[in-house]
């Protein structure tokens, strides 16, 4: 329910907010028009108060409003019993398996923890509305956003409007990063991340300790909100790195690393189970697989060997690039997935016959190796664990951006620097 209070609130945390986000712009050398940075935090506002509206009031049940709940009972305590919220009763079992599912393993709850307890920090300005919680927490998405763009404006096409519209406004990425939920402190912190690196290469006048420990944090809270993807961080920001420091082939990191990667995963099924990554990626599907849900799609389960990976493969491809088909929509979600799938194929169909020539120079840029093989090895983990289109298209949003992103100075006939 928003009562008046809570409009005058809203409309109060819109403007503070936007008055941040310029000054942030204007530090950072007004890398795009305080106007449109404004207009995609209120997008983002505005599209987690309908994620919200909507899990509300169609759904039987949602994550973020679950999360919200346990996040009203931190809020009471931060008021009335601080000690009890600034405990965390965690208990170290497990601790050397970053992927254990069991119910008492360190890292099982971890995530969800620590979300819960910022929501409650942030219910304490909202007086626990939902929909003011997020404005507030709309902040942090659109943060890790615009850093994201600096960080590509700079690498790909200095002052390219597309850019900033495409990252900011791709409807999959707008409404699923907008909501209450990890997802949004995910893009907070890897666009940050992203971009510590980007200065890291090209210091300039950064202090480069500052922005080793700034990264350090961001891939420390990543890998406490979601472990997969700052494991996916890893090789191919190693890759940009390496290839930076190359005047040409800049593809030859990126193989080599993902080569000995590839030996290294399948190379662990000779350990024990604890670091045997074939079979935790396995277990971590037959989890999905038992699941029930509307959206199921055929998947195969996979077992820890070579053999099965590669017949998985299709299926894994298939389902994040390709599904749902026109056939399989039954509810708004798929309908909009299968129109932003469509066009976005359209694009790089375009881009590669059209703009040939020119593609590869981009393409084969150190920041665009690093967005394609970071994307392209995050939307496959999806397809190989995930059997319910609306999870992933949920999942893959994110990923999705950061692939096609590279395509877009090809299209606008920009250079790169």
């Amino acid at each position: 329910m928003i009562t008046a209070l809570h409009i005058l609130l809203i409309v109060l945390y819109l403007f503070l907010i936007s008055v941040v986000l310029k000054k942030m712009n204007r530090k950072s050398g007004t890398p795009v028009s305080n106007k449109w940075l404004i207009a995609g935090f209120i997008a983002k506002a505005a599209a987690g108060f309908a994620y919200g509206y909507i899990y509300a009031h169609y759904f039987e049940e949602s994550d973020s409003w679950a999360l919200f709940a346990e996040s009203l009972k931190e809020y009471h305590n931060l008021l009335h019993n601080p000690s009890a919220f600034f405990s965390t009763d965690m208990q170290f079992n497990a601790l050397g398996d970053i992927f254990s599912n069991a119910d008492n393993a360190t890292w099982k709850n971890t995530d969800d923890n620590l979300f819960i307890k910022l929501l409650g920090i942030l219910n304490v300005l909202s007086g626990g509305n939902y929909y003011v919680t997020a404005v507030l927490f709309n902040f942090f998405p659109t943060v890790g956003l615009y850093y994201l763009y600096v960080t590509a404006q700079k690498n790909l096409s200095p002052g390219n409007i597309l850019l900033f519209l495409f990252i900011f406004f791709l409807p999959s990425c707008l409404f699923w990063n907008s909501g209450i939920h990890k997802d949004g402190l995910i893009v907070f912190f890897t666009g940050i991340f992203i971009y510590c690196i980007h200065r890291f290469i090209h210091p300039g006048k950064a202090r480069l300790f500052l922005l080793f420990i700034t990264a350090l944090i961001c891939f420390f809270f990543i890998f406490l909100f979601r472990n997969v993807t700052a494991l996916l961080l890893v090789p191919c920001t190693a890759a940009w790195l390496w290839s930076a420091r190359l005047s040409q082939r800049h593809y030859i990191p990126h193989l080599v690393i993902y080569i000995f990667c590839a030996f290294f995963f399948f190379g662990t099924s000779f350990l024990s189970q604890k670091f045997n990554l074939p079979l935790q990626l396995a277990e971590k599907q037959h989890e999905f697989l038992v699941l029930e849900g509307n959206s199921r799609l055929p998947l195969t389960p996979l077992e820890p060997t070579v053999n099965s990976y590669i017949h998985v493969f299709p299926q894994a491809v298939n389902h994040v690039f390709l599904r749902p088909y026109i056939t399989e929509i039954t509810g708004i979600f798929q309908f909009m997935s299968f129109m932003e799938t469509t066009g976005l194929a359209l694009i790089l169909i375009t881009t590669v016959w059209k703009y040939r020539t020119n593609m590869l120079q981009t393409l084969l840029h150190p920041f665009s190796l690093f967005l394609i093989t970071l994307s392209f090895s995050g939307l496959l983990l999806i397809g190989y664990t995930i059997p319910f289109t609306g999870a992933i298209v949920r999942y893959k949003s994110f990923y999705i951006m950061m692939l096609v992103l590279p395509f877009l100075p090809v299209i606008s006939n920009n250079k790169i620097r």
